[in-house]
């Protein structure tokens, strides 16, 4: 493997939509999402497949995460997105060596077929030590999605066009093309890994009026960069063939947890809430988009009820009950519980969703509010809430 290899782990981002897992003092890439190690511990593991731990670049702001491990570290000021955490991280290995090879993973996915994966990124390294200059994308088998990146091939040229998140009339435009080109075009699902000599790519920054990262818009890479047409030269792409997952909201953690076999499985998560993770203030029960809970007991913790019907909460020395409208059956087993205090934990009458208990506090949330945006909505309610408290 090339001695001028560096692999750079983006390891910001809020982790909102998995709150209140994800939450201030402890985020997505550490928390045990689907075993006992975290997104972010196997990010590392198959860093360690290319490179030695001392080329191995943890990127984030500082403070935002407990522990670099074997690692080393590349602090930011602040999270300000992709571009400037990439450049940021460029630049850092351009002043040890202006001849690095820079691979670029996210800390919070999950890798299936590791070995795959593994196959497909040393062909790029390879590729990288043939020819820097030059900018490697990869993603899997996939049909466009507004959800996610969207890169197109076109098999007989090799040509890569990228599409971030396209809307559905974009979607359209891209199959109307497909038909008309056959078997020629194939798209793939971008997953956020990438390869380039770091002269390149700070070659590239300066062409587009950036000469250093104070400089650089708070931004993703991919919509900066990415997807600009006098970009589009510079593209090569490489089809990882791998299952994974980006573990990207509650109901990608319910697919990728051991145990589940289909949309019906239940998900139940033990695990305990660190000391050193600030808590919310205890106030009067918030709900988004659903009814408000009536609680019976001193509860003595904020309840957070997310496009939920008429239900109740009960809270006594045995633990706690919750019962929604139809209290005859016992939690679908399509739902998710994640219980961080050990209490006994009584649900009925709830269908699908997520309840996760916490010492401070509870929440609630339908099927359908794992997927509307109301978690991300009500974590920055409370986060402002906490950050005006500690003011």
């Amino acid at each position: 493997m090339s001695e001028k290899l560096h692999v750079l782990i983006l390891a910001g981002g809020s982790g909102r939509r998995l709150w209140p897992w994800s939450r201030p003092g402890i985020r997505k890439p550490e928390l045990p999402l689907i075993a006992d190690c975290s997104p972010l511990e196997e990010t590392i593991e198959s860093a360690l497949l290319f490179t030695p731990p001392e080329r191995i670049h943890l990127v984030a702001a500082e403070g935002y995460l407990s522990d670099p491990g074997i690692c080393q570290w590349i602090t930011e000021p602040r999270g300000r997105n992709t571009l400037p955490a990439i450049m940021r991280g460029v630049e850092t290995l351009y002043r040890q060596d202006p001849d690095a090879l820079v691979l670029v993973m996210p800390a919070d996915q999950h890798i299936i077929d590791r070995d795959r994966f593994r196959q497909g990124l040393l062909e790029t390294v390879r590729a990288l030590n043939v020819k820097a200059d030059t900018f490697w994308i990869h993603g899997t088998v996939a049909d466009p999605s507004p959800d996610f990146g969207f890169i197109s091939l076109d098999t007989s040229t090799g040509s890569v066009e990228f599409v971030e998140k396209p809307t559905q009339e974009k979607i359209q435009q891209i199959r109307s093309e497909f038909e008309s080109t056959g078997a020629n075009r194939k798209s793939f699902r971008h997953c956020g890994i990438f390869g380039f000599g770091a002269r390149f790519f700070l070659e590239q920054m300066k062409r587009r009026g950036i000469e250093s990262v104070e400089q650089a818009p708070e931004l993703s890479i991919d919509h900066f960069l990415l997807g600009e047409e006098d970009f589009a030269g510079s593209l090569n792409f490489r089809n990882l063939d791998h299952r994974w997952s980006d573990l990207g909201d509650w109901k990608s953690i319910r697919e990728n947890r051991p145990g589940f076999h289909s949309p019906t499985s239940q998900v139940s998560i033990r695990w305990s809430l660190p000391e050193r993770v600030p808590r919310y203030p205890f106030a009067e029960p918030l709900a988004l988009a659903g009814e408000m809970p009536v609680i019976h007991g001193d509860l003595s913790r904020r309840v957070v009820a997310l496009g939920m019907g008429r239900f109740e909460i009960f809270c006594d020395s045995s633990g706690i009950r919750i019962l929604g409208s139809d209290s005859q059956g016992p939690l679908d087993p399509g739902g998710i519980v994640l219980n961080a205090t050990g209490e006994n934990l009584e649900i009925r009458g709830l269908v699908g969703g997520l309840v996760v208990c916490m010492d401070d506090l509870i929440l609630i949330c339908s099927e359908r509010g794992l997927v509307s945006g109301l978690i991300p909505e009500a974590s920055q309610i409370l986060d402002s809430e906490m950050a005006k408290g500690s003011q």
